[in-house]
């Protein structure tokens, strides 16, 4: 009755139970099976392992995750990467959803930080931050945007307001070559200063062969930036809050001693982080554009915009930084020692007076208070030293030297000279 209902006859009924899998194969199957998945773990994990990482200073500190290189546009473009490194290596590809899930499993990222939500916003939205601190993080935000847009408002020929901003990690060579998914580049650097009332922007570009991104190089570039505009009495300056370039004692240092030399007033301020909103983004022109040689950049970056007028690009190398930790005008930017006391992360803007005083503020709707820190009197001359960072170019390490190397197989042969000077 049951082969007469699936319409099946009993040869082959029969048949068909002679010549089915027996217990031994279906068994070898199996452990087959789990080889196979064993070595598509591994294969996923090492081919991710494999692939060149950003730069801890272009990340987050608050986070643990690694990102890639800025090579892959999204996960459907780095799985099509993976799936033809398989091919390659005769290894079957996994399915998207494994790929996806080892990506997570070993805390990586593609690098977009730039439009990254703050970690607070994040932390809400998961149900993870208590409502009084969510609040209190929206008051901040608010008074941020309102206290700029006031100083835009204010901004004149006597009171200059600038925005500054490290622009996103710039990759040489950059090409849409398949050996470069696997081999680390030259890491290229962009401090950018703008205007807020006249729209113009000075780009500060530089490899890791020269500089690296030490609060003396953000230092370097910002003085040299503030010295070079001699009419306002007063410089506002805008920026993120992240400490090793915008909040630390060297770059306070470094515009204590500007003030008190250029009979200036200085004022650093500071967005909440994950709501910057500079204005100084020109990555969208280099988006599709091919670079050999790190000075490209600058070229490219003149032609990224036409009105009010072109950036102006700074091409500068080792020698125009200068070390500023030998500075001793200000010892520390703790407002406070005791404990409950703000801490430097709680300080909102800070002011640099000719007389070498300083001030600062919790919120941006307070009133200035005097900072505590400074020491001026005791100061002795070596403290107010300002001398050159480096004395020679910087070293990469022998591996980026060796892939640099390999990469000049796709790199036309007039630019071969300049990866085979580098110091490494």
């Amino acid at each position: 009755m049951f082969l007469s209902t699936l319409g099946i006859g009993e040869w082959s009924a029969l048949n068909w139970a002679k010549e089915g899998p027996t217990q031994a194969d279906t068994e070898g199957q199996t452990h087959s099976n789990a080889r196979r998945s064993v070595a598509g773990h591994e294969f996923i994990h090492s081919f991710l392992q494999d692939l060149p990482k950003v730069p801890s200073h272009y990340c987050r500190s608050t986070t643990s995750k690694q990102y890639l290189e800025p090579v892959f546009q999204s996960m459907a473009d780095l799985y099509a990467v993976y799936c033809r490194a398989a091919a390659e290596k005769n290894a079957t590809p996994l399915s998207r959803q494994v790929f996806t899930d080892e990506f997570k499993r070993l805390n990586l990222g593609l690098y977009h930080p730039k439009k990254d939500q703050c970690n607070i916003c994040c932390a809400f939205k998961t149900g993870n931050l208590p409502d009084d601190e969510w609040q209190h993080h929206l008051l901040q935000k608010e008074e941020a945007r309102a206290e700029k847009l006031s100083d835009k408002n204010k901004a004149s020929n006597n009171t200059m307001v600038l925005c500054m901003d490290l622009q996103a990690l710039l990759l040489c060579p950059k090409l849409k070559a398949s050996a470069l998914y696997y081999k680390t580049k030259l890491a290229v650097h962009n401090f950018t200063v703008y205007n807020m009332l006249t729209h113009s922007a000075t780009c500060y570009v530089w490899h890791e062969g020269e500089g690296s991104l030490s609060a003396s190089e953000v230092a370097s570039c910002i003085v040299d930036y503030l010295s070079a505009h001699t009419e306002p009495d007063t410089f506002i300056l805008w920026s993120d809050g992240c400490g090793y370039q915008n909040r630390n004692a060297v770059l306070s240092n470094a515009l204590l001693q500007f003030s008190m030399k250029k009979n200036k007033v200085v004022i650093q301020k500071y967005l909440e982080k994950g709501h910057t909103q500079m204005e100084c983004v020109i990555e969208r022109r280099l988006r599709d554009q091919d670079v050999y040689l790190p000075a490209e950049y600058v070229n490219l970056m003149k032609k990224a915009r036409v009105k009010p007028h072109p950036y102006e690009v700074k091409y500068i190398d080792h020698t125009f930084f200068q070390d500023f930790t030998k500075l001793r005008l200000c010892k520390s930017l703790r407002p406070g020692l005791r404990p409950g006391d703000p801490t430097v992360h709680d300080i909102r803007a800070i002011r640099y007076n000719n007389n070498g005083t300083m001030d600062f503020k919790i919120n941006h709707s307070d009133d200035w208070h005097p900072h505590p820190s400074h020491q001026l009197r005791n100061s002795t001359s070596d403290s107010h030293t300002v001398t050159p960072l480096y004395s020679d170019r910087l070293k990469i390490n022998e591996l980026k030297f060796k892939h640099l190397q390999d990469l000049k197989e796709v790199i036309p042969k007039d630019f071969h000279s300049f990866y085979n000077n580098l110091l490494h």
